[in-house]
């Protein structure tokens, strides 16, 4: 059996034996303190004050529950936590949940680079002004280390290290004591760089430790009332860029320019140009591909892409979710689930 079926095993057993317990905790994470979104609505019923979260009339429904509440309870024994806010639904659900069970014992803080997709920054800071939670923007100089600029396969592990060593420094500074991430379930199912350097760094993923798939994370984040709940992912810019070709500003700039560019004439939410030289490779979900079939869009697409160095395009389907930034590193990368030993 592989180590992701594994590991998704020990995530429902750990959640039974959660349930089995009868650690029954309660709604005061949820009470409505002026934060409506964050007053769980379930077939438009409330979570108020003094109330377990109500019970759901589906047996999925009444599954998140207990992941939310799992999750929840994790997440009270830190001593405090910075969250690695991203602009992604993941993150941004660790930082919701986290502000509710934390409190002002809780900062989320935006690495902001070269790579950083544009547009991002702005959705973080706006998911965290909803959330109501303390938010910290710094500056990563990642695309500056020669040993991530080559663009190996672990180049995922320099960018993360990197991050987390300033968040570790963030959290010393504000004596908070754990490091949270949005790592969920669906992660593991392949293998990446940057799980090494957060396994390093003691960080803790209280989405994967409760047990959350990305359906669970979505649907949760849309009954908070999170905007970015059907956001979809939005890797760093850097993995456009194949593999062994040498990261630059400039290419990132290219990258992170023409993505803009295709979203906002065709319309599309969930592309990626990939950066092959002088060709700029556009790939798109195959729902969306339909969008680019509009009368003379193509055109319009390269004309404007001709503007910003690249000289001819090329349009076809992507393959969900994307493997370039994966790597076989064997399971001991694997942040752990179960074992949630500091």
């Amino acid at each position: 059996m592989s180590s992701f079926a594994n590991r998704e095993r020990l995530a429902i057993a750990s959640s039974l034996s959660f349930l089995s317990n009868s650690l029954r905790l309660r709604s005061n994470f949820f009470r409505d303190d002026n934060r409506s979104f964050l007053s769980l609505r379930v077939n438009c019923l409330n979570c108020h004050e003094g109330r377990v979260l109500n019970v759901l009339p589906s047996p999925a429904r009444a599954v998140l529950q207990l992941k939310i509440e799992k999750a929840l309870h994790i997440i009270s024994q830190f001593n405090g936590a910075v969250v690695a806010l991203s602009a992604g639904v993941d993150s941004s659900l660790v930082a919701a949940l986290a502000h509710k069970a934390l409190g002002n014992r809780v900062v989320a803080v935006t690495a902001v680079s070269e790579s950083l997709a544009p547009g991002e920054i702005e959705i973080a800071k706006k998911t965290a002004r909803r959330i109501g939670i303390r938010h910290i923007i710094v500056t990563t100089d990642e695309v500056h280390n020669v040993s991530y600029k080559a663009n190996p396969l672990n180049r995922c592990y320099y960018c993360k290290d990197t991050l987390y060593r300033e968040l570790r420094r963030q959290a010393d500074n504000s004596r908070l004591e754990t490091i949270l991430d949005g790592t969920q379930l669906d992660d593991f199912g392949d293998i990446r760089p940057g799980f090494l350097a957060a396994k390093e760094a003691g960080v803790r993923s209280p989405l994967a430790e409760a047990g959350f798939s990305k359906k669970d994370v979505r649907e949760t984040a849309r009954l908070l009332g999170l905007e970015v709940w059907d956001k979809p992912a939005m890797p760093c810019l850097s993995s456009r860029i194949p593999h062994g070709e040498e990261i630059t500003i400039q290419k990132l700039s290219q990258v992170g320019q023409a993505e803009s560019i295709v979203r906002r004439l065709s319309g599309a939410r969930d592309i990626r140009v990939r950066h092959h030289g002088k060709v700029a490779a556009i790939e798109v979900t195959q729902d969306e591909l339909p969008l680019f079939h509009q009368d003379g869009l193509m055109n319009l697409v390269e004309k404007e892409l001709q503007l910003i160095g690249f000289t001819s395009l090329t349009l076809g389907p992507r393959k969900y979710p994307s493997r370039q930034d994966t790597i076989p590193l064997g399971q001991d990368h694997l942040l752990p689930i179960i074992d949630t030993s500091k």
